[in-house]
């Protein structure tokens, strides 16, 4: 008997496999990713809120350029105002309001991210919470509510807004 018949042969390679990763991954059940896109209704009820959001903010602009006028001095025009609103801690507290529009804006028209259903809700319902002047809410309601015990117009204007958004 030779030494060759008595050698042991080692285990067998495993065999090689027959398709990368991806095959295996595809083979895997998968949940859906997609999440349902916002319905034409929820769309137009989220753009329907954008307007009502701009008539109410520049509502309470207005307002709160009589305010610091009353306070500061006449503003010169519309661009020192403009100014003003971006630059002087005064208006910092309706940066919420006109970052929602512009929040909206973007989502809306995104092309390569459409908005989902559950995000649009969500944008809605933010809305809405700013639309709630609260003297007990949050930073922005309770300053809100002090904007319209100075401005009767801003409340009259509130007022068909929170109307208009109850139908």
């Amino acid at each position: 008997m030779s030494d060759a018949a008595n050698t042991p042969t080692p285990p067998a390679a495993p065999a090689p496999a027959t398709g990368d990763l991806t095959d295996e991954v595809r083979e895997q059940p998968t949940m859906p990713l997609e999440m349902p896109l916002a319905s034409a209704e929820e769309r137009e009820s989220l753009e329907q809120l954008r307007k009502f959001l701009l008539v109410v903010h520049r509502g309470l602009l207005q307002a709160e350029r009589t305010r610091y006028e009353k306070v500061r001095g006449r503003i010169d025009n519309n661009s020192a105002f403009l100014q003003l609103v971006i630059n002087d801690p005064f208006f910092d507290w309706l940066r919420p309001m006109a970052q929602l529009v512009l929040l909206i804006d973007e989502r809306s028209t995104d092309k390569k991210s459409p908005m989902g259903s559950a995000e649009a809700r969500s944008l809605y319902d933010r809305g809405r919470t700013l639309l709630r002047a609260d003297a007990e809410g949050d930073a922005f309601q309770r300053l809100y509510f002090q904007a319209l015990q100075h401005s009767p117009d801003l409340a009259v204007l509130t007022r068909q807004v929170a109307g208009a958004l109850s139908r």
